[in-house]
């Protein structure tokens, strides 16, 4: 299965959730009329979003995109922390000599970090897959995408960034479609003016993941009153 059919996959499953609990919302309101439901319009509005990401990126060709071969042995993975990272050994097409590319991922597109030449390569296998095969990372572009508009749900979903031994978890909310970022631990949020700096809590803290905001321990509160009076927050 190819990167992009790996991502349209993914969607149809998130839009299949979606339409899930759209359903369930419609025979919830027939039956209690003062529990607060999602909106079905906006639960819509999202699946055509994300209908629209997944085609933008499938559509997409970056200068700096580094894609494999069909003859090249890759290894990916998501070391905690740090971005996705990939190991790459293109053959020669003789397997006398191959390159070695090391690639990470910058929330937008894969990275060179490193490359050499190799001789005598030997690789072992398990008899039967065991791993899936490698796909690119959701960009951050498309991760925000998913976040948008959700803020009106009674659960909205945020873009959540990993703690690490430096930092805390950092939390990334559409508010009003305004990004405002918090952590766990800090006495106020900040607007996100500039996505270049979600690019850079990428490279401190690892792919960030879209989380409903109940998964984590901030709250509405958290993100609503104004940053220059929420310190006791």
């Amino acid at each position: 299965m190819t990167d992009s059919q790996q991502r349209a996959l993914a969607t149809l499953r998130d839009i299949d959730a979606s339409f899930h609990r759209l359903f369930e919302a419609v025979a919830e309101d027939g039956a209690t009329a003062s529990t607060p439901v999602e909106d079905p319009l906006a639960i819509l509005r999202r699946a055509r979003s994300q209908i629209d990401a997944t085609l933008f990126e499938h559509q997409r060709q970056t200068a700096d995109d580094i894609r494999p071969g069909g003859e090249s042995c890759i290894l990916q993975w998501n070391p905690t922390g740090t971005p996705p990272r990939r190991l790459v050994l293109d053959s020669d097409g003789d397997g006398d000599c191959w390159t070695r590319r090391e690639l990470e991922w910058t929330g937008n597109g894969w990275r060179m970090c490193g490359h050499d030449t190799v001789h005598d390569v030997a690789i072992s296998v398990p008899a039967e897959p065991r791993y899936p095969d490698p796909v690119n990372p959701p960009t951050l572009d498309m991760l925000l995408e998913w976040i948008r508009g959700t803020w009106t749900h009674p659960d909205p979903d945020v873009l959540v960034f990993d703690a690490t031994a430096t930092g805390e978890q950092g939390v990334v909310a559409a508010v009003d479609d305004e990004l405002r970022y918090r952590e766990q631990d800090s006495h106020q949020w900040y607007t996100v003016t500039d996505e270049e700096e979600l690019y850079h809590h990428l490279q401190q803290q690892g792919q960030p993941a879209v989380q409903s905001l109940s998964e984590t321990p901030l709250t509405r509160l958290h993100f609503t009153p104004s940053p220059l009076t929420n310190d006791d927050r």
